[in-house]
């Protein structure tokens, strides 16, 4: 009883293998199967899930335990579609931590896309390094909420290019506190034909010449309440509110 207790137990914890295939072997590597061979001192026949980022969860059984990896065979296998809900959040970058934490709550929430912004008054230019030590923040974030596809992480976008990219392929709503209320454009966000995208600034806000230049390109501001709004609430509000 105790063996099979101890499986049961494994079988909340999920891992993330973008080689995961529908059937077959597949192979845990890194900080993933030393989690599962060294921190839960999983054993053979032991049974877990894996996810690939892609939509693949399989119910898979542990082989084989070596120094560096685990091999696992797939017992089952299903495809789940992506969300119907599809949301990108473009954003300067807030300091520290809060970046962090943001990227944590959007991917729970399922914020489809991330673009990190800079600005005219932005403080955070992030370097590589941390945007791919924050797309392990995503694959954490999805192993803890059941969320099966990854959140992307785009490139750092300046403004101008973000405008140039994205604003004519998406409906773009830039946070702005003397932008239209939501209710105002509410029936624009509930009928949009193009993908929705809501666009934050820093904490000194877009410059009124930035503003200007996305309104000329088909963007529309909004503003969310009275109170001056930190970075990552700005994001995760509008979050809340277009996909819960």
């Amino acid at each position: 009883m105790a063996g099979d207790c101890e499986t049961r137990r494994l079988m909340s914890h999920r891992f993330y293998c973008p080689q995961l295939a529908e059937a077959g072997s597949v192979t845990l590597t890194d900080s993933e199967a030393h989690h599962l061979a060294h921190v839960l001192r999983s054993q053979p026949d032991d049974i877990v899930e894996l996810f690939n980022g892609n939509g693949l969860v399989a119910t898979c059984r542990v082989v084989l335990i070596r120094k560096r990896d685990v091999e696992l065979e797939v017992q089952s296998a299903r495809s789940e579609e992506p969300p119907q809900k599809i949301l990108t959040i473009a954003t300067a970058v807030p300091k520290g931590d809060r970046f962090d934490w943001l990227i944590e709550k959007a991917t729970e929430l399922g914020v489809s896309r991330l673009i990190p912004l800079t600005t005219s008054r932005s403080v955070v230019d992030p370097r590589t390094s941390k945007l791919d030590k924050l797309r392990q923040t995503v694959v954490a974030a999805c192993k803890q909420s059941g969320r099966n596809h990854l959140m992307e992480i785009g490139a750092v976008t300046s403004w101008p290019e973000f405008i140039k990219q994205f604003v004519p392929d998406h409906t773009v709503l830039i946070a702005h506190p003397q932008g239209d209320s939501l209710e105002s454009i509410g029936s624009l966000v509930a009928n949009h034909e193009k993908p929705l995208l809501v666009a934050i600034g820093p904490e000194g806000g877009f410059s009124e010449v930035e503003i200007q230049l996305a309104l000329r390109a088909g963007a529309k501001s909004v503003a969310l309440g009275r109170q001056i709004l930190r970075i990552e609430t700005a994001a995760i509000g509008l979050a809340a509110k277009f996909l819960l």
